[in-house]
């Protein structure tokens, strides 16, 4: 997954890029360009997922390494489809961001320079100006009960924009038939934080107004309602676990503010 350009040193090593991508014929090629200056050395790899719009052929016209889905199975499937292809490439970390120009290619090597082999590393928008009222909303709710079964704090639980350590990624066969949409990315962060694997933070801007150039495929009712439902049937099976709550509302994790240990 890499190309004739040295990687630069500073970054973690194996990192592999991934972008599931739906209909984004509008902002694929740009982001493209922008990742391969950003990571020199390091070919995105982009999950066509079903587009009709040609997004596949001008994601591989811009220069990433492309895997094409028959058809749209969802953002969890595009993601899984991903990164088993970055981890059969031997890549030791898997850094994601969506396909709509709402992340900033340019922010993830300060994420990467927090990754270790047991942690996850999200971009928050937490402390963002520019969320859409409705969207913000969702992911409070959201945040608050993944923290709760995760058993500490994860600031923007819903931020697509993350660098996944190879550990977390093992057992990505137990989310096939379900987890197909956005639940996913909530899922296995509560999945890691029982194996260890914790979450830290780096503050991203919210990117809407005048960046996207479609309508979301996020609903914030629906898919917040199915990731709710998930964690509490997480919940319930630890007896609706009062100590991660407790937990949960302790200060936040650490961010690229702090000295990396």
């Amino acid at each position: 997954m890499t190309d004739a350009t040295a990687p630069d040193p500073s970054l973690p090593p194996g990192l592999a890029v991934v972008v599931p991508a739906f209909q984004e014929a509008a902002t694929i090629a740009a982001l493209v360009a922008r990742l391969r200056a950003a990571l020199p050395g390091i070919v995105p790899l982009v999950v066509d997922d079903g587009s009709t719009d040609g997004t596949g052929a001008i994601a591989a016209a811009a220069g990433a390494d492309l895997i094409a889905s028959p058809a749209n199975e969802g953002k969890g499937a595009a993601l899984r489809r991903g990164m088993r292809a970055a981890l059969d490439r031997g890549a030791g970390f898997v850094a994601t961001l969506d396909g709509d120009g709402q992340h900033q290619p340019e922010d993830l090597p300060r994420l990467a320079a927090l990754a270790r082999a047991d942690r996850i590393v999200i971009g928050s928008r937490r402390n963002a100006q520019g969320q859409p009222a409705a969207r913000r909303r969702a992911n409070r709710v959201a945040d608050f009960w993944i923290s709760w079964a995760a058993g500490h704090h994860v600031a923007d639980s819903q931020s697509g924009l993350r660098i996944y350590p190879r550990a977390a990624l093992g057992d990505l066969g137990r989310y096939e038939g379900r987890a197909r949409r956005f639940s996913f990315e909530s899922e296995i962060l509560i999945d890691a934080a029982r194996a260890g694997i914790t979450t830290v933070a780096a503050d991203i801007p919210a990117l809407y107004a005048g960046t996207l150039r479609r309508p979301s495929h996020f609903r914030p009712v629906a898919d917040i309602a199915g990731i709710v439902m998930m964690v509490a049937g997480k919940l319930l099976a630890r007896g609706m676990d009062p100590a991660g709550l407790v937990r949960s509302l302790a200060p936040s994790r650490p961010t690229e503010k702090e000295t990396k240990p």
